[in-house]
């Protein structure tokens, strides 16, 4: 489904919401999101099924497993030893963790199957089996094992109802490129029949026509120079090189977190807020920094069920006591964090592909933040022998272009499609800088004409002047909102046809989000 069908998709689905009797609100969204899955694509149907079928059985298992071993115990209260009463839970906990793992196999399984079969079949010198990846099948797939590890621990009860689950799987909005919702936040949300209210639609209106305009605008007018440079960088000096990283950059930031906002846009149009998933990553102060503000969902997913898990794991405690006496007890401290970060951002570099350079990448990211952990003891003495530089602008300044410096050299392993090639652009970049290479008829033979430029600058401009101002605290749509209504119209007006007269049709893969196929 193209863009342009998307947007008039959700406004008649929309119009249809406040239309349809309220108990039925709920299940208009979830024959919509179904509708629109099955457009975009009905052989993905049947793996979004049985993610939904299996998750929901599963956790339903899982949570009358814990019923009935609570009955249990309640009925046997004065009569069960102590002994009995451990066995019993003992026998519960095991019956439930037999249906978590096999859930998770068979999900995960999937999903692995779908993205690495091509590339491991390559790799023995097979034909690969030519599988296209369902829409948002990591999306949905990591919503619902998120659900069903809550259900396991208690965190949250099971669904009972099929159909209320499956919405919550499948809200078409979030299909496209996330967040990752949590069930405790979005469940009820869709499940309740909310009434008209015309401040949040134009709230949600006016989201979507931002991120259309960095999508449309922006993302896809700096593609075709970076597909250019990056499928064939042999022949490109540094300074093409960079400037087409620093194109990548534009073109990611503006691709995701436009699709983010018109997602989120879009699910206010029913009055459903999405959990934020991107805040502003380029004002980040550290890598840290930036992968909390980046795919928020995805960092706070990996975080809570794979950080913290393989942090507090026995053997990470053991390795972490045995370290201390050798290098200290602040090392020690660290260590779990510093191996939680290596193995998150090595799965993170994995979920992009299986291949060299989004290892590289991950790899990157990970020992970047891993040192980071460790010398966290360092920088704190810093910051207490020089508190009048570290809170100095100057110094806030420098750390958020130090992280800029530090993403972007990321982005080499993570555009490039081998790792060979990231390493000599990179050589290149600091050693071949040919800034005579950078002319505008080049420019223009690799898709991006003086006016194009023109365009980008001064959307870079404004996307940077609106972050800036969130960035302080500003509320901007309100700002927008409360203004007196010919200035609203006037700005508003404005800006349309500024979109209008700027953009970016017929470019080759543009029409689809970069997050889209994860």
């Amino acid at each position: 489904m193209s863009l342009y069908m998307l947007i008039a998709f959700s406004l008649l689905c929309a119009g249809a919401y406040y239309i349809c009797p309220r108990r039925l609100r709920w299940f208009l969204l979830l024959a919509a999101s179904y509708a629109f899955y099955a457009v975009s694509g009905a052989r993905a149907l049947p793996f979004i099924l049985l993610t939904t079928l299996s998750t929901w059985a599963g956790a339903l298992l899982i949570g009358r497993t814990g019923e009935r071993s609570r009955a249990a115990l309640k009925a046997g209260k004065g009569t069960l030893s102590p002994e009995e009463k451990k066995a019993l839970k003992a026998a519960a906990k095991r019956r439930q963790r037999v249906l978590l793992v096999l859930t998770l196999v068979l999900n995960f399984g999937v999903l692995a199957a779908l993205k690495y079969s091509g590339p491991v079949l390559t790799l023995f010198g097979a034909q690969p089996l030519g599988w296209v990846l369902p829409l948002g099948i990591s999306f949905y797939t990591f919503q619902s094992m998120g659900y069903l590890i809550d259900v396991y621990s208690g965190k949250t009860a099971a669904e009972k109802n099929p159909l209320r689950f499956a919405l919550f799987v499948s809200f078409f909005p979030q299909l496209i490129q996330g967040p990752i919702a949590r069930y405790d936040q979005l469940a009820a949300q869709l499940a309740e029949p909310h009434e008209f209210d015309l401040t949040g639609i134009e709230r949600g209106l006016l989201l979507m026509l931002w991120g259309f305009f960095k999508k449309k605008v922006i993302a896809d007018r700096a593609l075709p120079l970076v597909a250019a440079v990056f499928d064939a960088p042999e022949g490109f000096g540094g300074a093409v090189t960079a400037l087409a990283v620093l194109a990548y950059s534009l073109q990611q930031y503006a691709d995701f977190s436009g699709g983010i906002d018109l997602v989120t846009g879009i699910a206010q149009l029913f009055s459903i807020q999405l959990a934020p998933n991107f805040r502003r990553p380029y004002f980040a102060v550290s890598l840290g920094d930036f992968w909390r503000r980046w795919h928020i969902s995805l960092g706070a997913w990996m975080r809570d069920y794979v950080f913290y898990p393989f942090a507090l794991t026995r053997p990470v405690s053991r390795l972490s006591k045995a370290v201390k006496g050798v290098f200290g007890a602040g090392f020690a401290r660290a260590l779990p964090a510093a191996l939680g970060n290596i193995l998150v951002f090595l799965l993170v570099g994995l979920w992009h592909g299986a291949t060299a350079n989004y290892v590289l990448w991950g790899l990157y990211n990970g020992v970047i933040l891993a040192a980071s952990a460790l010398l966290e003891p360092a920088f704190h003495r810093f910051g207490e022998r020089h508190a009048a530089l570290v809170k100095s602008s100057g110094f806030h300044v420098l750390r958020v272009l130090r992280t800029f410096l530090i993403v972007n050299i990321g982005w080499y392993f993570d555009r490039c499609t081998r790792a060979a090639d990231a390493f000599s652009m990179l050589a290149r970049t600091v050693l071949g800088w040919n800034g005579a290479q950078l002319d505008a008829a080049l420019l223009t033979s690799l898709g991006v004409s003086p006016r194009d430029m023109g365009i980008l600058l001064l959307g870079t401009a404004l996307i940077f002047a609106v972050s800036l101002a969130q960035e302080r605290g500003a509320q901007v749509r309100s700002w927008l909102l409360e203004r007196p209504l010919p200035v609203r119209w006037a700005l508003l007006l404005t800006f349309i046809l500024f979109i209008l007269g700027t953009l970016v049709t017929g470019a080759t893969g543009a029409d689809g989000f970069m997050y889209a196929v994860f």
